[in-house]
């Protein structure tokens, strides 16, 4: 695993701006070609991820920009920001104005995308959770769901599109279920705000991470009479010391973890243990994202840059790791 990550700055060369932004959002596209980023500057930077060349700078979000994601297909990109407005791009292009929808109550803080690219929900400092239309050329609502979040701070689709998953102040992890009967579920709380969601490639595994000592693990089954069985009780990742931030898969078992300790923590979530750690960066790891093949991790950071991580092969050696420590165990 390369070690040495592409650092992309979010200066501008030659502009007029004083001080870089900060990193509060980042994206890869699902082939790993493009990495974005935004932050408090209220815009979006798209670079080659190979070259670290400055593809664009879109301008449009009038105030912090604080989730965007690729869709399935990379050829739109969607933002929110504390400016109330949901926008979706065209990421190649500098120079196009995005379809954007102001929502009339509270900044936005997440975004998701579903992996057929037909849904795309937002979440904020209020307690609804929004679903649109993603297909249309301007994002059309469809569907609103109450969430008992209190400043809902991350969102995640599953990777079959069945579930959606929300979370934010008070530490309740919110599942819903587009296949079962019986409303919403809620998962266990430890009463600590949960900043970051993310599920595993398979789906077998949602991971939420936040300000408690813990990653936590909910482990998710496919139910004998086609429910979904989730496991009573999490597994966890100890994290302390620091805060959680961002979480991001990079196969079904590896997991990337950022927060305040300025670095990104590779975890094997089968064996529980850390296989890694990518250092490099001076301030909070605010983001974090990852191609489809998981080859490819970008890290956005309040040190106003953006780290581009080759980890191809890192989830063969944590599986090494786990066999190894298994073997000496016995």
């Amino acid at each position: 695993m390369a070690r040495e990550p592409i650092v992309l700055s979010m200066a501008d060369q030659g502009g007029a701006d004083l001080r870089p932004a900060v990193v509060t959002a980042v994206a890869v596209s699902p082939d790993g070609r493009l990495v974005a980023a935004g932050g408090d500057d209220h815009c979006l930077r798209v670079w080659e991820a190979e070259t670290g060349r400055l593809v664009g700078r879109l301008s449009g979000h009038t105030d912090w920009v604080r989730a965007i994601r690729f869709t399935p297909g990379g050829d739109r990109l969607a933002s929110v920001a504390a400016d109330h407005t949901l926008c979706l791009w065209e990421p190649a292009s500098a120079t196009a104005r995005p379809a954007s929808r102001r929502l009339a109550e509270g900044a936005l803080l997440a975004v998701a995308i579903d992996p057929a690219g037909e849904r795309l929900a937002t979440a904020g400092f209020r307690d609804q959770l929004r679903v649109f239309d993603a297909r249309a050329g301007a994002p059309t609502l469809s569907t609103e769901y109450g969430c008992p979040c209190e400043d809902t701070r991350a969102v995640a689709f599953s990777p079959d599109g069945r579930l959606i998953a929300a979370a934010g102040r008070n530490g309740v992890v919110r599942l819903w279920d587009r296949v079962a009967s019986g409303g919403p579920r809620d998962l266990p709380s430890d009463n600590r705000r949960v900043r970051a969601l993310a599920f595993s490639p398979d789906g077998a595994t949602l991971a939420a991470g936040g300000d408690g000592p813990a990653v936590r693990l909910w482990r998710l089954s496919e139910a004998p009479a086609g429910g979904l069985t989730i496991s009573d009780a999490p597994d966890e990742l100890l994290v302390r010391p620091g805060k959680v931030h961002a979480v991001a898969f990079l196969d079904d078992r590896l997991l990337a973890v950022g927060g305040t300790r300025d670095s990104v923590r590779l975890w094997d979530t089968a064996a529980r243990s850390p296989v890694a750690e990518l250092e490099g960066h001076t301030g909070t790891v605010a983001a974090l994202a990852a191609s489809a093949d998981g080859r490819l991790l970008a890290s956005g950071s309040f040190d106003t840059t953006v780290r581009v991580w080759n980890v191809e092969g890192a989830g063969s050696r944590a599986a090494a790791a786990a066999l190894d420590a298994a073997a000496r165990k016995r």
